[in-house]
């Protein structure tokens, strides 16, 4: 990447971090066991960005972050739970969190710093606070205060991240949004484990890590990563994330996807279907 490519790819690292820390009020409690950096039922998403910014920071390969702090996992699909989006997500206990504090805080992943003020703006905290598992966050119990300028930023920042997670599936699989049905993994694992209900969301990404290993995807993967360790794979991802031509495209493939993955036997098999809406539910 020349100095202007990378000034400019800092500069935009730098006003996400400026657009963070406008008018912040949310505080951790002080008795917070940090269950949103532990739990694996907690999905924390990762996209080529969040990895590039750290990278930066930390002044370490894009391909050695991944390898040491993600994975490849599944997270359901609103609009019908038999569907699943492959996506990168931080391993947990998260490996940036030491004791008490997060020693990434200034440069983490932009889902981290959405939470859970974003979702207080979209009127979710009601809905979050039914799961048991968001029953354990201590900072859902009180009051979520917003100023009206980092309402602005935090929802700047939400658009930003759509762009990035379209990006980053786009780049690593070439689709935005990468969906598979499921069906075929819940009986594999309902088969394994005939008396263990519900079915843990980990035993899903061991499977299909498993899975995907001979179809040669993770290798593909992989590979696409370990080009981002230099400059010039840097520049060229943020350029496309500058394309709003191809940004308008992806986020509306994103939205609406099309294209479904199917297991049969080891191999993806593509099947051309829309998503079918389910009843509403939080993922």
């Amino acid at each position: 990447m020349n100095e202007t490519g990378l000034a400019m790819l800092e500069s935009y690292f730098q006003h996400q971090t400026d657009l963070a820390q406008k008018e912040c009020k949310m505080q951790c409690p002080d008795d917070c066991s940090a269950p949103g950096c532990r739990l694996d039922e907690v999905i924390v998403e990762a996209t080529l960005f969040d990895l590039v910014r750290l990278s930066l920071v930390l002044n370490t390969p894009v391909s050695s972050l991944f390898l040491q702090h993600c994975h490849l996992g599944l997270q359901s699909c609103e609009q019908n739970l038999r569907y699943h989006r492959l996506l990168i997500k931080l391993k947990k206990p998260c490996h940036f969190f030491e004791k008490t504090r997060c020693t990434v805080h200034g440069s983490k992943p932009l889902a981290c710093v959405l939470f859970p003020e974003y979702h207080q703006i979209k009127g979710l905290v009601p809905e979050l606070v039914k799961s048991t598992i968001f029953r354990k966050f201590k900072c859902l119990k009180g009051d979520i205060l917003i100023p009206d300028q980092r309402s602005t930023a935090l929802k700047t920042l939400r658009k930003m991240s759509s762009r990035e997670e379209a990006l980053s599936g786009f780049f690593l699989f070439e689709t935005p949004r990468y969906i598979i049905d499921s069906k075929p993994l819940t009986k594999q694992l309902k088969k394994e484990n005939p008396h263990k209900k519900p079915i843990a969301l980990k035993a899903y990404d061991r499977l299909i890590n498993a899975k995907l290993k001979p179809t040669g995807l993770i290798d593909s993967i992989n590979g696409k990563i370990a080009r981002l360790d230099t400059r010039a794979g840097m520049e060229s991802l943020f350029e496309k994330l500058k394309d709003d031509d191809l940004m308008k495209q992806l986020l509306e493939k994103r939205a609406s996807p099309e294209i479904i993955y199917k297991f049969k036997g080891n191999s993806l098999k593509r099947l051309k279907r829309r998503l079918q809406p389910s009843e509403f539910y939080f993922r």
